[in-house]
């Protein structure tokens, strides 16, 4: 009876250990391929360089460690070293703070092609909105292709040690770390799955105003919301059902909401670049029905639920005037939203976004005051409007009950 109850004892112990330690995410951008021709791209491999990262913190914790993808990649890419430092709030950096990155205890890895890895864990406390500055030396020829972002590049070289880079140039092109992942408490991880829309193009750059962002900083700012972490996994470009920018919603499910560290819940608002009018002879295959954006939810939610997610589900939001709007495509729109809100008992809650972006008087155009002028795109304050109408259905899951 003694031995059962030291092995009872030493099991409770071992759980409470591993329950201390929950990694959440506090920055992510999922990988999308190698992309050399897009605007101000570098248009060629890194070589023996190194390149420079900026991320901004979406959640506090007291250790972090970086997830690197070479998920996308068909060659290993091999890490000659790597280190973090903070930036102040003009962006320079802090003297002293710079920390070196280790892989089981040593400066450099390989990434095998197609595979992630992590960092060793480093005890760092960041705060939520703070800015910091991943460098990473690239010790030979590497394609990354992970997501593409402006980054400072010097070399060749190894200066992960320097505070400063060397003549650094910039370009747009793939950051090789995709998430920066903190220890924390808190124990419930929202991931936004979507396209450009929840991405947050045409926000503000660099001042963390995505929906995502701002649903974050909304739900800080209440006791009742306090124990949310969000994970922004938005692709600009993204479809459910074919490869467009990134690979299809249906093909990187698993990797960019079930493989997040604590995913307890995916809010999804994707659909309007599958209902777009698709213009070239060659693509007309690509032209979905409201029918199949319909199934591709219906796989979603049962993949989420089969692994103990909840899910939230988007209404789409009004695109009349965008470059690709057609009347066939607002039926379509009409369509999937209809059955959103007919069938909102299949998921654990809706978000109506459609109703929170139109403008008064025109159901069908997008808030004028609260987009960029594409009739697409949200800008801040869209953006802000969204993340308000997100912040009671967030709340009403009860998640930071005690």
């Amino acid at each position: 009876m003694l031995r059962r109850s030291l092995f009872l004892l030493a099991t409770c112990a071992l759980a409470t250990t591993a329950s201390a330690e929950s990694w959440v995410p506090a920055w992510f951008a999922p990988p999308i391929g190698y992309e050399p021709a897009i605007k101000d791209a570098l248009g060629r491999p890194y070589d023996n360089e190194t390149v420079r990262q900026v991320v901004r913190i979406g959640s506090e914790g007291a250790a972090i460690r970086l997830r690197l993808s070479n998920e996308l990649g068909d060659a290993p890419v091999a890490i000659g070293g790597a280190s973090i430092l903070r930036l102040d709030a003009a962006g320079h950096p802090v003297d002293g703070s710079l920390r070196k990155l280790m892989f089981a205890g040593q400066p450099g890895t390989i990434l095998p092609a197609h595979a992630p890895m992590l960092t060793d864990p480093l005890p760092l406390a960041v705060k939520a909105g703070e800015t910091l500055a991943v460098s990473i030396h690239y010790a030979g020829p590497a394609t990354v292709a992970a997501h593409a972002q402006m980054v400072d590049i010097a070399g060749p070289g190894d200066f992960t040690d320097r505070t400063e880079l060397p003549a650094p140039r910039r370009a747009r092109t793939g950051g090789i770390v995709i998430a920066v992942e903190v220890e924390s408490a808190k124990p419930a991880v929202l991931v936004a799955f979507g396209d450009s829309i929840t991405e947050g193009a045409g926000a503000s750059p660099g001042k963390g105003m995505s929906w995502p962002d701002q649903l974050a900083r909304l739900l800080a700012k209440d006791k009742a919301g306090q124990c949310w972490a969000i994970a922004n996994a938005g692709i600009s470009g993204n479809r459910l059902l074919h490869d467009g920018r990134g690979p299809n919603a249906l093909s990187r499910f698993d990797r960019d909401v079930l493989a997040v560290p604590g995913a307890t819940h995916v809010l999804i608002l994707e659909g309007i670049n599958d209902i777009g009018k698709v213009r070239q002879p060659e693509l007309q295959y690509q032209q979905v029905s409201a029918e199949r954006i319909i199934a591709a939810y219906r796989q979603l939610l049962a993949r989420a639920k089969a692994r103990g997610l909840r899910v939230i589900i988007g209404t789409l939001l009004p695109y009349e005037g965008a470059a690709y709007a057609d009347e066939a495509g607002e039926a379509r729109r009409q369509s999937v939203n209809r059955w959103i809100r007919d069938n909102a008992r299949l998921f654990d809650a809706v978000v109506d976004f459609d109703g929170a972006m139109q403008e008064p008087g025109q159901p069908g155009v997008m808030r004028l005051s609260d987009q960029i002028g594409d009739h697409l795109h949200p800008n801040d304050a869209g953006y802000g409007r969204m993340a308000a109408a997100a912040l009671p259905v967030i709340l009403a899951q009860g998640a930071c009950r005690q």
